[in-house]
């Protein structure tokens, strides 16, 4: 079997080959591809989002593809994280201003509540508003959050990417407290980490698509791992 590693164009020795994990390994530069992908690159058919997907996928200039995850606005599954962030900022504003009765200095304390409180509030705000857009070309890829607080954006050539797969999130990767459905997800998992869309650099994970759902993540992942493979081959 005869495999190309998509970061260094080097040939993988079928020593560093296992078909039953479904992964190999470059003996050059040690990135880890799934042989799956290498054997059987994205067909055109595979090139439509899921049914039902709100993914939009569509040619730009110059020959590049755009992905675009559209806004989120303000649905009712953020009801219960609005209620809870309110319910906490009303209470740190009740108690701070009844310690500033007695001491400024006791007062302060609340300082670190309301830095989550305003966290909290400035994630549902991201949630709301934030429009996501991955453009990718023979050469570059990018990564643009387009959002009311600290928009976002990421670029790297394409011989940096490492791969693209779903990843753990890391605490630094998104704020905890700037995403309530991360801290909530997190809880129902027991504290295991969420596998999210993520584009590997050697320098840097830049995670994506967050908010889409499974299948709509699988697709992205495929096409993009696909794309990117393609214009390194060139």
């Amino acid at each position: 079997m005869n495999l190309r590693c998509t970061s260094c164009n080097r040939e993988i020795n079928s020593e560093n080959i296992n078909i039953t994990t479904d992964l190999a390994k470059c003996g050059k530069c040690g990135a880890i591809h799934k042989v799956s992908l290498l054997v059987n690159p994205v067909k055109k058919e595979d090139l439509n989002p899921p049914i039902g997907s709100k993914i939009i996928m569509k040619k730009g200039i110059n020959g590049n593809i755009i992905f675009t995850y559209p806004k989120k606005g303000f649905s009712r599954s953020l009801i219960p994280q609005l209620f809870f962030t309110t319910v906490w900022l009303s209470f740190i504003t009740f108690w701070t201003w009844g310690a500033s009765q007695g001491s400024i200095i006791f007062a302060l304390f609340s300082i670190p509540f309301w830095f989550v409180g305003i966290n909290m509030l400035a994630g549902i705000l991201n949630e709301a508003t934030e429009l996501q857009t991955i453009t990718i070309n023979k050469y570059k890829l990018s990564v643009k959050r387009q959002r009311a607080i600290r928009p976002q954006f990421f670029e790297t050539d394409l011989k940096n990417i490492q791969s693209v797969k779903l990843k753990g999130l890391k605490k630094n990767g998104l704020s905890m407290f700037g995403n309530v459905r991360h801290m909530m997800k997190m809880q129902r998992s027991f504290g295991s980490p969420i596998e999210l869309p993520a584009i590997i650099t050697g320098l840097k994970t830049e995670y994506f698509f967050d908010e889409a759902n499974d299948a709509e993540q699988e697709w992205v992942i495929s096409v993009l791992d696909s794309l990117v493979k393609k214009g390194i081959k060139r």
